[in-house]
């Protein structure tokens, strides 16, 4: 069978090779090329089964056109829906995507670096773990091309996208006090990621101005490798030495989706005067009997602005340890 090339995809559409060409090579925005155009490029060449010879073109242009993808969990729709997002937004450039998760692991997480530039990705999208900061600080030296989302280290210079977790945690919880709510437990993970001490100032900022004092017994801090067992034992405690608990803030969808299941399995009958808050959500949570508020993460828009980062860095146009804050959507649900 013959091989498909960029002059039949040309002869197809009726444009010249030149234009097909920058399309499948990611410059389509670069030469101005409209974007309706582009699609219609870009499906012609999956119809006809365009392979592009990726190896030969790297040789040619130094580029493999893909991008390595380092998730924490892509189990997690939260991490699912990102990496979607990347993979719908780097495509507009010609671009492919490889992925893995490092299952918040430092050491599965650099392994899966290094793999993803011995096959000479272009450059990496990471969401880091705890213990990244020497791979981190390893791509500085190289200057290798990359950028991270979700969470950052403020100690080293670095291109990073993140969600405004602070403000959205301080509206999450002020809005719980706002609406009767005096005794809010808080439930989140015992790890130095910034993304979450972040959302736990600022439950303790919403508390301060509110005019609360902390309570300590009210905060419990769960791990990821024993996370539903921690956080069951924390759901116990806290509802049986904190009785007079009025409202219960979990740090992300994981946590909250638990907290649910262990307040369901256990036949828990007073709901009603326990409100439930989350700093995201699942699709199912309006769909719940029980009261439960959370806010939105703008993740699509998370993965437009790293492929615009990183697309940027590889064409020398990104200025380096840009740091970029996407505010959240705060239409709670109530």
């Amino acid at each position: 069978m013959k091989k498909v090339s960029l002059s039949d995809i040309s002869k197809e559409l009726g444009v010249s090779k030149t234009l097909v060409s920058f399309v499948m090579n990611g410059r389509a925005k670069e030469k101005r090329i409209n974007d309706e155009v582009a699609k219609k490029v870009l499906a012609k060449a999956k119809e006809l089964g365009y392979k592009a010879d990726y190896l030969a073109r790297a040789m040619r242009t130094g580029k493999s056109q893909t991008i390595g993808l380092v998730m924490a969990d892509i189990s997690n729709p939260f991490f699912s829906k990102l990496a979607r997002s990347i993979e719908n937004e780097i495509a507009k450039f010609g671009y492919n995507v490889i992925f893995g998760s490092s299952d918040e692991d430092h050491i599965k997480s650099g392994k899966l670096i290094e793999v993803f530039k011995d096959k000479k990705v272009d450059g990496l999208i990471i969401c880091p773990t705890v213990g990244d900061k020497n791979h981190i600080k390893k791509l500085n030296k190289e200057k290798y091309p990359y950028v991270l989302v979700d969470r950052y280290f403020k100690e080293i210079p670095s291109n990073n996208v993140m969600v405004d977790n602070y403000g959205g945690s301080f509206e999450i919880v002020d809005n719980q006090i706002k609406s009767g709510r005096k005794k809010i437990a808080f439930i989140n993970f015992n790890v130095e990621l910034i993304n979450m001490m972040d959302r736990f100032h600022g439950y303790l900022e919403a508390l301060k101005v509110n005019g609360y004092e902390l309570d300590n017994t009210l905060v419990k801090n769960v791990s990821f490798k024993d996370i539903e067992k921690e956080t069951y034992e924390a759901m116990e405690e806290l509802l049986n030495v904190n009785p007079k608990i009025d409202s219960i803030y979990f740090a992300n969808n994981r946590l909250a989706f638990l907290g649910i299941k262990y307040l369901i399995e256990n036949n828990i009958n007073d709901l009603k005067k326990l409100q439930l808050s989350s700093f995201d959500g699942f699709d199912f949570m309006p769909l719940m009997q029980m009261h439960i508020s959370y806010g939105i993460q703008p993740i699509e828009q998370l993965g437009i602005s790293a492929v615009d980062s990183i697309m940027k860095q590889i064409n020398n146009k990104e200025e380096s340890s840009k740091h970029a804050m996407l505010p959240m959507d705060l239409s709670l649900i109530n």
